[in-house]
This record gives C-alpha cells, structure tokens and sequence, in this order.
C-alpha cells in the first residue's frame, strides 16, 4: 500500500484483521497517535508506517508483536522514550526509528537484540 491515497487517523478497521502478517502504509498521511491495540495483531513480521505525520508515543503493547521481523516507523512525529518493551522482540531483525522527536536513553532491554 505505499504512497496511497490514505489520510487521517490509522485505520482502526485493519486492527481487527488478526491473521495479517505484512502491514505496509508507509508513504500515506496518517495523523494521530499509534493505537495501543496494533499490540492485537501478532501475526505480523512487517510493519512499516514510516514517513507519515503519526505522534504521540510508540505504544508498549508493541511487545505484543512476538512475530515481528520489520519494525519501520521512521520519518514520524514520534516522541518520547523508546518503550524498553522492543527488546523483548526476540524475532526483530530490523529496526528503523530515525527522522522521530524520540528522547531518552536507549533501552537496555534493546541490546538483547543484538
């Protein structure tokens, strides 16, 4: 779904599609927070909503995401710390957090990645 013709808010009604494993709307222009229930899909291997206008925090239910490969939210509006519940992806091969007004210490928890 790159560079779609999506706006707004994230698509709550995606959410509710708990078999996807590939979630790519990156290039769109979603505004607006995370939702704290992406945490509901665990299938994924692939999220990539980068280069939007989403803010707020990264929510920690993404430690729900055990499945999790790709995880690119990069070129946001991010800010906060970066929830120290990311290390605890023990399948995370690829990590993209930059261009965001994240602050705070790298979490620890993330060195288990490596």
């Amino acid at each position: 779904m790159r560079s779609n013709n999506l706006s707004g808010p994230f698509p709550r009604q995606i959410l509710n599609i708990t078999s996807l494993r590939e979630l790519d709307l990156g290039g769109a222009s979603l505004t607006g927070p995370i939702p704290s229930t992406i945490g509901n899909l665990s299938n994924l291997r692939v999220l990539d909503i980068s280069s939007n206008k989403l803010n707020g925090t990264i929510p920690s239910t993404i430690e729900n995401l055990s499945n999790l490969q790709w995880l690119v939210l990069y070129d946001n509006q991010l800010n906060g710390p970066i929830p120290s519940a990311i290390g605890n992806l023990s399948n995370l091969e690829n990590l993209y957090l930059s261009s965001n007004k994240l602050n705070g210490e790298l979490p620890f928890s993330i060195c288990k990645l490596i």
